[in-house]
């Protein structure tokens, strides 16, 4: 089965050469938001962000799991029930379009392009014609009025406007002047400010002898130009006059066409890992990340951007303060601006901490200072403040940079409002040639739209992406030492290891309680401040998805689907399907092997379970006995289990 999507034109999907019916608008635009991203993972935050414009309903996450099944269902008739999707595919945060490389025409045109910026004339010409001849229409044509597809869509049209104009440069220098004029008469009067391409008409008309018309578009260029810009024709378009009037170059090639715009990185770069110094006493289990930063810290250049990323409690801020008082030590400048984890903080606030602790150590005049004014105070945020404010920053960081590299930290990111992004986005680019690395950290499950275009906005200055995973056995051994739990032993150890996937708040919590109550607390407690992290993750599911997630967890940390289906009841196996879904996507689950799910980390199942009231807990493992005798009988330490958990709910001599 072969899946091919276009989107030059009409968004049109055909699955084994046969149109698919992809239904209505909103499902069109999850599909045409995803091919956008050109495979990178789109968040389910950002997803309905963009769909429902700002104004999502109370169930959007549900609504946004129906439209993705029923994309599944037509892109992928013959896939078995529970079978895992391979275009439209879950991966935490949110979906992603995995399709074969040329079967995205926008991928396929691209790559076209490519080949023809470096094949022989005649070999250019037969690229080119085929890459145009893919559009049918404007990019993303039924979506261009959405702020997610515009950027996009006008990109490829740039690279449409290149390929026509190296079209008929391929032309040109296989001697066939003739053959480039009409396209490229239609192409000047739909873009008649396109220098290039009036360039290439003039050249076009005079080697095939039309002296007098190539005249008349330079003639009528230039009045235009000095009409609606008042400014003259560019040196080139000056020069081919000149040559034209003394017909010194009839048979002169034209000049190269512009480059086209780059495409996009379909891949994150990452970095080299190095050897390196030992990490500082203080942090464990992050040597391997800390390389990772001293590498991109290293990379020759101008700014680049790394990004840090973990669930809460990961160790984030530790891993950066540690690369940044190292880099202190070595000399740099560094500055640390944080993102307010409450509402209502003032704009841009994480700049201020910023430009206010750049301005302790470095000298600027007091016209930059007063152009920085209205980030030091608070105020109502605009375009126009926000641009020139853009401009002082990055000024004031290049001439910090004069003197020395800079390492600017942005913690917790995924806080950040319009004006602290549109300052990253501006101020990176601004810093293209300055020693400027710049460190943010964020988690993952909790990056919105808006950051999620920022990112994408910046992925070629982006040098690593760090994803924190939980510490190791010996670090979590040394981490409750720190703690004060010193004497617990092997299995103490290797217990809450499992119970919090090595995160380190979720550690350090886990350690208090045994100091206070004794290392049995590790096999059953949950710390009040680890519950207080979960639950603030398991609240931004959808109702139903909490529901099943909870009778889940009835279940144990490891979950058989077909059990789970037949405890929840009813007939709608898709719903839990589609619950478990939004739990993988959130990382509170996994998927240990087809047919199971596994909770992430055994405190996010006792949380939940914990939430559980007992009376409703009790019915609950009289349904999981019941739904384990239907499917699984012989395991009676589990049978057993469920019995004796579901007290009066079983009847003693069932129990027994």
């Amino acid at each position: 089965m072969t899946v091919r999507i276009d989107v030059l034109g009409p968004l049109r999907a055909r699955v084994s050469d046969a149109p698919a019916d992809l239904g209505g608008r909103r499902r069109r635009a999850l599909l045409a938001r995803l091919a956008v991203a050109g495979g990178r993972v789109v968040s389910t935050d950002a997803l309905v962000e963009d769909l429902w414009a700002g104004e999502s309903p109370p169930r959007a996450l549900a609504a946004l799991q129906v439209h993705v099944s029923h994309l599944r269902r037509v892109l992928e008739p013959d896939r078995p029930p529970r079978g895992a999707a391979t275009v439209v595919v879950s991966s935490p945060p949110g979906y992603a379009l995995h399709l074969d490389p040329d079967a995205l025409d926008a991928r396929l045109f691209e790559r076209l392009v490519g080949e023809a910026a470096v094949a022989a004339p005649g070999e250019a010409e037969r690229l080119l014609g085929e890459a145009l001849g893919l559009w049918a229409g404007a990019a993303f044509a039924e979506f261009a009025g959405e702020a997610w597809a515009a950027p996009e869509a006008a990109r490829l049209e740039e690279l449409r406007l290149v390929a026509a104009e190296r079209l008929a440069q391929a032309r040109l220098a296989t001697g066939r002047p003739a053959a480039a004029v009409p396209d490229l008469e239609r192409h000047v009067h739909d873009h008649p400010l396109r220098e290039g391409a009036v360039r290439l008409l003039a050249s076009a008309l005079y080697q095939d002898g039309r002296q007098a018309d190539a005249l008349a578009v330079l003639a009528r260029t230039r009045r235009l130009l000095a009409e609606e810009l008042g400014v003259d024709p560019g040196p080139e378009l000056r020069d081919l006059e000149r040559d034209v009037l003394a017909q010194t170059a009839p048979g002169r090639a034209a000049r190269p066409a512009p480059e086209p715009p780059r495409p996009r990185p379909t891949a994150e770069a990452t970095a080299t890992t190095t050897a390196g110094a030992a990490a500082p006493p203080t942090l464990l289990g992050r040597a391997a990340d800390l390389a990772r930063l001293r590498a991109a810290g290293d990379q020759p250049g101008g700014c680049r951007l790394v990004l840090v990323s973990g669930d809460a409690g990961a160790g984030k801020s530790a891993l950066v303060e540690a690369f940044r008082a190292e880099r202190a030590a070595a000399g740099w400048t560094t500055a640390v601006g944080r993102c307010p984890e409450v509402d209502g903080a003032p704009a841009g606030w994480a700049w201020r901490e910023l430009v206010d602790q750049l301005l302790a150590g470095h000298r600027a005049d007091a016209e930059l200072v007063e152009r920085l004014g209205p980030l030091r105070t608070t105020g109502p945020t605009s375009a126009d403040r926000t641009f020139w404010l853009a401009q002082a920053v990055t000024e004031l960081l290049a001439g910090v940079a004069a003197g020395g590299p800079v390492l600017v930290v942005l913690d917790d990111l995924h806080r950040a409002e319009d004006e602290t992004l549109q300052l990253l986005r501006s101020v990176v680019a601004g810093l293209a040639a300055a020693p400027v690395l710049v460190v943010a950290s964020l988690r993952p499950a909790e990056v919105g739209a808006d950051l999620e275009s920022a990112l994408a906005a910046l992925a070629g200055p982006i040098a690593d992406r760090i994803a924190l995973a939980g510490l190791a056995e010996p670090a979590v051994r040394e981490l409750l030492r720190r703690q004060g739990a010193a004497d617990v032993d092997a299995a103490v150890v290797a217990l809450v290891t499992e119970r919090t996937g090595g995160n380190p708040l979720f550690v350090r919590e886990l350690a208090r309680l045994i100091v206070a109550e004794g290392a049995s607390a590790a096999a059953d407690e949950v710390p009040s401040g680890v519950r207080d992290v979960l639950r603030r993750r398991v609240e931004r599911l959808p109702g139903p998805a909490r529901t099943v997630l909870r009778q889940a967890a009835v279940l144990g940390r490891d979950v058989e689907i077909d059990v789970l289906v037949r405890l929840v009841g009813g007939d709608d196996e898709d719903a839990v399907l589609d619950a478990l879904e939004m739990g993988v996507l959130s990382g509170l689950l996994t998927e240990p092997r087809a047919g199971w799910v596994r909770f992430a980390h055994a405190l996010v199942r006792d949380t939940l379970y914990g939430d559980v009231p007992r009376l409703r807990r009790t019915r609950l493992h009289a349904a999981a006995l019941g739904a384990l005798l239907a499917t699984g009988p012989d395991d009676h330490a589990a049978l057993a289990h469920h019995a004796l958990a579901a007290g009066p709910a079983v009847p003693p001599a069932a129990a027994l």
